[in-house]
């Protein structure tokens, strides 16, 4: 029985090798790029919800300064209580 040429064992050694790196270097650059949408997607929805965070912030520092200027726009009836458009103010926040 003949060897085959030690040579060509060697190349296709090498052909596996490089075959095998190859693939071990695409499957690196998946995974970092589903890695990287990922994270992407994240910080997209972060930004999303943030917008939307300060949206709440705006409305609500508006409501509280519409409140506050009807509250100095009231005249003040007595400096021992309340008037009734004052108590009924208060009472619509609860």
């Amino acid at each position: 029985m003949k060897l085959p040429n030690p040579w060509l064992i060697l190349a296709v050694v090498a052909a596996l090798g490089a075959a095998g790196g190859l693939g071990y270097r695409t499957g690196v650059k998946a995974a970092d790029a589903r890695h990287d949408a990922a994270l992407l997607a994240q910080i997209e929805a972060g930004r999303v919800l943030n917008n939307a965070r300060l949206k709440v912030l705006a409305e609500r520092d508006e409501l509280a300064r519409q409140l506050e200027d009807a509250a100095n726009a009231d005249p003040i009836i007595s400096d021992q209580c309340f008037g009734p458009s004052r108590v009924r103010r208060l009472n619509s926040i609860r």
